[in-house]
């Protein structure tokens, strides 16, 4: 892994069908559509001959529209709304809070589930590290005021080194949860 500050390249595709199982299926999807626009087409112009419409391009073309948006809209049904509920989690993230619950349908798109799957995993780690170090940062203030409290009294020397040792260990936990959230090797 890359030390702090280093940053990864992400975004250069692995070919056309680099999500192959989301392509395949929108793919299909396109199959159907047209297979199934064909299909009216065939029904309408069959119907235009017997009862010799006149319009039937304008006809069809509506017959197209409507079927087309209809499609289009439960289709897409599967990307948009889970889209919009990641990049609110996302928006949250951004803002520092990282105790959010993202849950997608049974009926959304695969690919997108994985995603989610990771912003998850992102934010259960993002908690853990936050709290390791909250809990080491006030195990090391304590141990300060203890130190802090014992000179006050005027402590001996190995009580006063004892204290101070037990100090640096918190400073060391902490400066390793520190290392760990931020530069994660």
């Amino acid at each position: 892994m890359p030390k702090s500050g280093a940053r990864h390249l992400i975004g250069k595709g692995k070919g056309y069908l680099s999500e192959a199982g989301a392509q395949y299926r929108f793919i299909i999807f396109l199959i159907v559509i047209l297979g199934v626009y064909t299909f009216l087409l065939k029904v309408f112009q069959k119907l235009a001959e017997i009862v010799q419409l006149p319009v039937f391009l304008p006809v069809a073309l509506v017959t197209l529209l409507i079927f087309i948006g209809i499609a289009g809209s439960l289709y897409s049904h599967r990307f948009v709304g889970p889209l919009t509920r990641i990049r609110r989690a996302l928006d949250h993230m951004g803002e520092g809070d990282t105790n959010i619950s993202l849950r997608l349908r049974e009926s959304d798109d695969p690919t997108l589930k994985e995603v989610v799957k990771s912003i998850t995993r992102i934010c259960e780690y993002s908690r853990n590290s936050h709290a390791l170090i909250h809990e080491t940062a006030n195990d090391l203030v304590n141990e300060i005021g203890i130190l802090q409290e014992r000179i006050r009294q005027s402590a001996d020397a190995d009580e006063l080194q004892q204290i101070l040792e037990n100090v640096m260990k918190k400073k060391d936990l902490l400066e390793k949860a520190v290392i760990k959230a931020y530069d994660k090797k």
